[in-house]
């Protein structure tokens, strides 16, 4: 070390300055409390009347900028703090430039492994910085609102200005991101620090200029401001989570939000049509189905949703809700009752003994035709599994017992299986027992099935519609005789269901 005076150093406000500067610093092994970091672009710099020195007559913002001796050598560094350092040095504050030249030294002096202390007062600093950085892209990604000014000159179309007062330095590193999403526009993100624009060929860069220089609005604002009022949901309002993820220094840049005053205040009168709303629907699953485009919502989203539901007692039960199985574009759907212990507990439909008996009787009427049962799509009419307790003497654990669902549960439960059957749009279905004929045909519905062969009929959701038998009651027949008809008869229904979808 030449001495222990104290250097004062101005950067033109770019990492690549910076890091020409620490070149000569390091060679010089100057200790990083002898220095003082200014930025030139960033704080107004006082002038000094210092003489001599180790960066004597260097180029930069005045003469007080330094460069890099020719002679420093690079310098090698782990990849990981060069990566993260690209991300900090937008850090609004000259305690960045001092943090990472603390870092580096360190790291250069020895300490290789320094940014895998979580400990370090250094890397705490240096974790929070980039941390606030990517935070601040985050929000300048989400909170752009551009606004259409005028054409744009040879290229036609229009141009698009926006407003916009980041936290930090991020307008060079984040103008990629706007390039990428809107390539085809001619677009000018203007803030105080600096200004980003977009022609089609190349993003260039320009000094900062006041708020005035930006457009106020635009025609198409209002559209936009009537969409988000209607899509405002006054039960889902959390003001502290709101203002956190928007807090209230971006709002006077958002259209949208000189409107959440007037939307908050109408919350309790919202909130209270809600609920009477609720009182006068609750009778069905219909406000817990969700509402898609004519072709209904996918059947996953179905799925999803369906945990949710509270259309009828039955949720109180804490039972999961089964919605269905196998793929969206299934020709042929095989409509059960209900799901069962065994099936409320895998959360699929089929997969206890009722279940194996159905295999066994799609193994049979499917052989041949390059068909399984993935295939098919397998729901069941109520997706709750309605049950009452069984607890014997001298037996421990309690056992759920099936209990038939009532028309009441069909009904209210109707939502769902329309909205399934409005995706799926089956060639053919195969109901399998009364509870499920019921659903399909009507609740005046009365079985034809004893005695008789399975035949097809048309109904609302296809128009080739077979009733047989439940597995479950195969399951539950007193007389072997008995179990093999109704077994026979599940067997053809499948059959005929095949050689319906064959010929559609």
């Amino acid at each position: 070390m030449r001495g222990a005076r104290s250097i004062r150093i101005v950067l033109d406000g770019t990492l690549d300055h910076w890091r020409s500067v620490v070149r000569g610093l390091v060679a010089e092994h100057v200790e990083p409390e002898r220095v003082t970091w200014c930025d030139g672009t960033r704080e107004q710099i006082e002038p000094t009347t210092a003489e001599g020195g180790l960066f004597d007559g260097a180029p930069g913002v005045g003469s007080l900028v330094p460069t890099a001796p020719l002679e420093a050598p690079a310098l090698r560094l782990p990849r990981a703090f060069v990566d993260r350092l690209r991300v900090v040095h937008c850090f609004r504050s000259p305690e960045m430039w001092a943090v990472a030249y603390r870092l580096l030294f360190r790291i250069v002096d020895g300490e290789r492994d320094l940014l895998d202390d979580p400990l370090d007062p250094d890397v705490v600093s240096f974790h929070r910085m980039e941390k606030a950085i990517r935070r601040d892209a985050h929000k300048m990604h989400a909170f752009v609102r551009f606004r259409r000014v005028e054409s744009a000159g040879d290229r036609g179309g229009e141009r698009f200005v926006a407003w916009y007062e980041p936290s930090h330095l991020i307008v060079h590193r984040e103008a990629d991101f706007f390039r990428r999403r809107f390539p085809s526009m001619d677009w000018s993100i203007l803030t105080p620090d600096g200004c980003a624009h977009w022609d089609g060929a190349e993003v260039s860069f320009t000094s900062g200029v006041p708020r005035s220089d930006a457009p106020l609005t635009d025609e198409l604002e209002p559209y936009w401001c009537t969409y988000y009022a209607s899509i405002f949901n006054p039960a889902r309002v959390k003001l502290k989570a709101m203002t956190a993820e928007m807090p209230k220094k971006f709002w006077h840049t958002l259209p949208e939000t000189a409107q959440i005053p007037e939307l908050l205040s109408a919350v309790p009168a919202r909130l209270e049509e809600m609920r009477q709303t609720s009182r006068r629907t609750a009778d069905s699953a219909l406000p817990f189905v969700p509402q898609g485009v004519p072709q209904g919502v996918s059947v996953e989203a179905l799925r999803e949703a369906v945990s949710d539901c509270e259309g009828c007692e039955l949720f109180r039960d804490h039972t999961r809700p089964v919605l269905s199985e196998g793929p969206e574009g299934a020709k042929l759907v095989l409509l059960g009752e209900q799901p069962g212990d065994m099936e409320e507990r895998a959360g699929r439909p089929f997969v206890g003994p009722a279940g194996e008996v159905l295999n066994a009787a799609l193994e049979v009427a499917l052989a041949g035709s390059g068909l399984s049962r993935a295939d098919l799509y397998l729901t069941n009419t109520v997706k709750h599994f309605r049950h009452e307790i069984d607890v014997r003497p001298g037996e421990r654990g309690k056992r759920r017992l099936h209990k038939r669902p009532t028309i009441e549960h069909v009904s209210r439960c109707q939502p769902w299986l329309d909205a399934e059957m409005l995706r799926v749009r089956p060639e053919v279905l195969v109901c399998l027992g009364v509870t499920a004929a019921r659903a399909v045909f009507g609740p005046t519905f009365r079985s034809p099935l004893a005695g008789e062969p399975p035949v097809e009929r048309s109904s609302r959701y296809a128009l080739k519609t077979v009733v047989t038998f439940h597995p479950a009651a195969i399951l539950r027949a007193t007389a072997r005789a008995e179990a093999d008809r109704m077994r026979d008869h599940l067997i053809a229904a499948l059959a005929l269901a095949r050689a319906g979808m064959e010929g559609a």
